[in-house]
């Protein structure tokens, strides 16, 4: 007879491989065929408010800030890495989802809760861009987790779990002020189920709150002390109307997003369900299609833990207090596939093991599947010279630097602003810890970027105007060239004018950048207006 312990592992180290795998799959795939971070410049923008670490940005609360600052303490900062940063937040998610069935007492099904995920968009490909959205993929669902586990546990236990409830909590909303949508779902299958109703009759729910409070505290003091910014950024996403072309969007997300994974799994449980049980397939499938989202009474804390991010975010964009985003329905999925695949196992219960044995077959091949689509978009995007692959980010940013210590005898540049958030590609790439600002100093911006207001005392520092692509032929990389002032885009019309207040000269150097290698066969030359700002020379 086999050793029980090493079966009982089996599974699961398993389980552990292919998430692994799956994984690093798609973080190499997404800095293959991806010649840049993001169109958005949002990676450089989490790198510009990681360098200090903060209690809060222009424009969110600092959770994911900090992780990306973490992070890169501990790696190079170059693409590749930050890509396994994306996919070990995915990671780390989809161990929560694990954790989650295991609460549920899903059993077997509870890391097919976490493998189906990987079949979806979240998750995969949308998930190669680290920002807010993506920072709530590994943390809704072990936030969820713990609620149970303060629910289902007793003594010191318990509160363990409780205290670490309200600290995920906080870092939730230290993330996106949406997750106050996440964990007010939280209230109604506390009050629906016995367990949570008597969870609230103990001390843990209050010990959450007072963990949940500390961990807070510091970002609210601090949005205070700034004139709220990151909630007054937050509530213009609202405006009052309804907007139902937005509203329709987010309603079939749960539909285009997780599609893959939910046609798979209830596609080949009707496969299997029909040939055990000699009905026709179509009809075995469009019934375990439809009912595997429904609950199995009012008291089902998985249908309420899938269901209410989804739902309340619904409600809010149908009162017109907040415009529907579609990514912002990247995390609500967390427990989708722990609902269908609980459902699907009470409906046809006998075809449960042979659907994931199937399943599990496939894994591989739809991994090698991955990879060969990776290479094609890279082969694709070289060879037709997508703009956004050739964008020579990193190139530039070394570029620019040199340039301005050759004009400077080798000083170290103290600061960069302009253009918002490309300008962040000198700290990324070029300077470590440099303090990047959205535009000109003086501004209030600058000053939640930590820019003393007198911004001299700061010390020299230059203003960067990407001017996109040049078609003049051949371009040199890093060939400066004269350009005449009060020309050009809003950065630089922003930079010169911001220059004559401060008595300081407004040419600009225009450098112009390509990129080549394996990688980049059809180069394209890029150009850059750099103005260097003297604080000594400043009236």
């Amino acid at each position: 007879m086999p050793d029980p312990v090493v079966t009982a592992v089996a599974p699961a180290r398993r389980t552990v491989v292919w998430l692994l795998a799956a994984c690093l799959v798609w973080a190499g795939m997404s800095w293959l065929a991806n010649g840049n971070l993001d169109g958005y410049n949002d990676m450089l923008e989490n790198y510009a408010w990681s360098q200090p670490l903060r209690w809060g940005t222009h424009k969110h609360p600092p959770f994911f800030a900090w992780v990306v600052g973490l992070w890169f303490e501990l790696l190079p900062q170059n693409d590749l890495a930050y890509r396994l940063l994306s996919y070990a937040n995915v990671l780390v998610g989809l161990l929560g989802v694990w954790a989650l069935g295991r609460r549920l007492k899903l059993g077997a099904l509870a890391p097919w809760g976490a493998l189906l995920l990987l079949w979806s968009l979240p998750y995969t490909n949308l998930a190669g861009k680290f920002n807010a959205n993506g920072q709530l993929l590994s943390l809704w669902p072990w936030a969820a987790a713990l609620l149970l586990a303060s629910w289902q546990e007793r003594g010191l236990l318990g509160v363990w779990y409780s205290c670490w409830l309200g600290v995920v909590a906080a870092a939730c909303m230290l993330s996106k002020y949406y997750s106050g949508v996440f964990l007010a779902g939280f209230l109604l299958p506390t009050l629906l189920h016995a367990d949570g109703r008597r969870w609230l009759a103990t001390p843990r729910p209050y010990l959450a709150l007072i963990a949940f409070a500390l961990a807070l505290w510091p970002h609210l003091a601090w949005v205070a002390s700034h004139d709220w910014a990151p909630l007054g950024y937050a509530m213009d996403q609202g405006g009052g109307a309804t907007s139902w072309r937005y509203i329709a969007r987010f309603a079939l997300a749960p539909l285009f997003y997780w599609l893959p994974a939910w046609l798979a799994l209830c596609l080949v449980w009707a496969r299997v369900q029909a040939q055990h049980s000699g009905a026709p397939w179509g009809r075995t499938a469009l019934r375990l299609l439809l009912r595997s989202w429904l609950p199995a009474g009012m008291s089902d804390v998985l249908f309420w833990l899938a269901f209410m991010p989804w739902a309340m975010t619904l409600g809010f964009g149908m009162a017109g207090v907040v415009e529907l985003s579609t990514p912002w329905a990247i995390p609500i999925g967390y427990a989708f596939a722990l609902l269908w695949l609980r459902n699907l196992q009470r409906l046809a219960p006998a075809a449960a093991e042979a659907t994931l044995a199937r399943l599990g077959r496939a894994w591989w091949p739809v991994l090698a599947l991955v990879l060969a689509v990776g290479v094609a978009l890279a082969v694709a995007n070289a060879l037709r010279g997508d703009k956004g692959y050739y964008r020579p980010t990193q190139d530039a940013a070394r570029a620019i630097l040199h340039g301005w210590q050759q004009r400077h005898n080798g000083q170290r540049l103290a600061w960069v602003g302009g253009d918002w958030a490309e300008n962040a590609m000198l700290a990324f790439y070029a300077q470590p810890r440099l303090l990047t600002i959205p535009g000109v100093p003086g501004t209030e911006i600058a000053r939640l970027s930590t820019m003393p207001q007198d911004w001299r005392a700061q010390g020299n520092g230059l203003l960067l105007c990407p001017l996109g692509p040049v078609a003049a032929p051949q371009a040199e990389i890093q060939a400066e060239t004269q350009a005449e002032p009060q020309v050009g885009s809003d950065c630089q019309r922003q930079a010169q004018d911001w220059l004559a207040a401060q008595g300081l000269p407004a040419q600009p150097h225009v450098l112009q950048v390509e990129r080549s290698g394996w990688r980049f066969p059809r180069p394209q030359a890029w150009a850059y207006a750099v103005y260097d700002v003297d604080a000594g020379a400043s009236r």
